[in-house]
């Protein structure tokens, strides 16, 4: 090898090294930037699933059902508001008053505030820190004379600014992003408490209403029930009727007046259970609604299913606890990279406490530092290994709720599309007992039917008319859940 390549060599490899050092600044720039959100891949339905006979139309000749117009029914029942639902003035005012007091509601809207105070904490790691100090001492020590101590003073006030990371690679915004993702999965979860609550107050009310009604018919039936005892007692004195007749009747009241107890007591703990929606002491409710007074939708819209990721809560919180998992993650990774901090002082400092502010005595100090781990054990890698698996978890969780999300939708469609076919075909059932019973009865005091057809009779319109009162009732509740099930009621869906 010549002695001029030789020469060159380390001049060579000097200019390389100064030239590689911005692409390596560049790599880890680049390296460190943080990858866009990606939603997980889910399975959208393009319409809701429905059974066939949940189809609109006759099953069996395939005739089409008139429908209301389309024109006049909005795009979505979640795009109501909720006092529009069920139009019960004294429902709206259980609502207001439970939205106002609900104990769950105010838990959810605190957590909000916690999550907004915790967001604080993180994003003011951002920023540099500046504080205010002063301190001065005067003590007697060993100075240059080793054979005599002296007396040396120190002084000095100013600002300082504690030691600030420069968030050079971004690992303090992840943190932060990350917290703030956990603010807005709050606010949708007390989001989701709202319309939840307005679902479970009208549930309730609504439950009420067929207590109140089943109690009526139970009343009804009693009162029929003790006048036929009499009859039976009195066509038994006649020599008309046997004992077996009145021990009959007195069984079938025995067990009307059972019935009647336990709706008192069902009653009572409906009511004790929505005072305590409200916020209340387990009370009366009151109320002077009828359940048969109300008239549901004869059809529901539901919108596409691609609208509920945006419209339920539960959805968006789920979706911003993901972001959140991805945020850590972020951070996480970008614990290995150096830190680089920076504190400062601005003020005066001096040896002599007499001397502090004159003015020749103003000090500074810049003190920048790097930081590196080498070796700690496993921690960082550990970090990301939890915050991997924690990401993993939210997808899950992300995904699962989605599919419950669509499955409640549905259930909840076809519960009122079905319910509306049972209650018709109730009360279809409900007349023809009524009718038989009448006939039943004639036949009897004709001495051409037996008593235990009478007491058949009464036994099935009895249970018929209770039946189509629970099916009134469980129709109504169905249009609720669906409008829950929707995110009707919740921010996005009113805005």
């Amino acid at each position: 090898m010549s002695p001029t390549r030789m020469s060159r060599s380390p001049i060579a490899l000097t200019m390389l090294k100064r030239r590689s050092l911005p692409l390596i600044a560049v790599a880890m720039l680049c390296g460190c930037q943080s990858a866009p959100f990606v939603a997980p891949a889910i399975d959208l339905p393009e319409t809701w699933h429905r059974p066939p006979e949940a189809q609109p139309g006759d099953a069996r000749t395939g005739e089409a059902r008139p429908l209301p117009n389309p024109d006049a029914l909005p795009d979505s029942l979640a795009t109501l508001p909720w006092h529009a639902l069920l139009p019960i003035p004294e429902l709206h005012a259980l609502i207001d008053a439970a939205l106002a007091a609900n104990a769950d509601l105010r838990i959810a809207i605190e957590r909000i505030e916690l999550a907004r105070a915790q967001y604080g904490i993180e994003r003011a790691a951002l920023f540099p820190g500046i504080d205010a100090s002063a301190s001065a001492s005067r003590e007697r020590l060993p100075g240059f004379d080793p054979r005599e101590n002296t007396i040396s003073e120190n002084a000095s006030v100013g600002l300082t600014m504690p030691a600030w990371e420069i968030d050079l690679w971004g690992r303090l915004e992840a943190r932060t992003e990350a917290a703030r993702r956990e603010v807005l999965a709050n606010a949708a979860l007390a989001d989701g408490v709202r319309t939840s609550l307005i679902a479970q107050v009208s549930s309730l009310y609504l439950e009420l209403l067929d207590l109140d009604a089943q109690h009526e018919i139970t009343r009804r039936t009693i009162d029929g029930r003790r006048k036929a005892l009499r009859l039976t007692r009195a066509r038994f004195d006649e020599g008309v009727s046997s004992i077996l007749d009145v021990r009959q009747a007195e069984s079938l009241l025995a067990g009307s007046e059972q019935a009647l107890a336990d709706q008192a007591r069902r009653i009572a703990q409906t009511e004790n259970a929505l005072a305590v929606l409200l916020g209340r002491n387990p009370g009366t409710i009151r109320r002077a609604s009828h359940l048969d007074t109300l008239t549901p939708p004869a059809q529901v819209t539901t919108g596409l299913p691609s609208e509920l990721l945006q419209r339920r809560p539960d959805i968006r919180a789920a979706e911003a606890s993901l972001r959140g998992a991805g945020a850590n993650l972020d951070a996480a990774r970008k614990a290995f990279l150096p830190r680089i901090t920076l504190t400062t002082l601005l003020g005066f400092a001096t040896t002599d406490l007499a001397q502090l502010f004159d003015s020749g005595r103003q000090a500074w100090s810049l003190q920048p530092a790097v930081g590196l781990p080498l070796f700690d054990a496993g921690r960082l890698r550990s970090g990301v290994a939890a915050a991997e698996a924690q990401q993993r978890i939210q997808v899950e969780q992300y995904k699962a709720t989605i599919r419950q999300a669509f499955r409640e939708v549905s259930d909840a469609l076809v519960a009122f599309e079905q319910l509306s076919r049972q209650r018709d075909a109730t009360r279809k059932v409900v007349h023809a007992n009524r009718e038989r019973l009448r006939v039943t009865n004639a036949r009897y005091l004709a001495g051409i039917s037996s008593y235990f057809e009478v007491i058949d009779a009464e036994r099935q319109l009895f249970d018929s008319e209770l039946a189509l009162s629970q099916t009134s009732r469980l129709l109504h509740q169905s249009v609720v859940q669906l409008y829950r099930a929707l995110g009707g009621g919740s921010s996005t869906a009113q805005g």
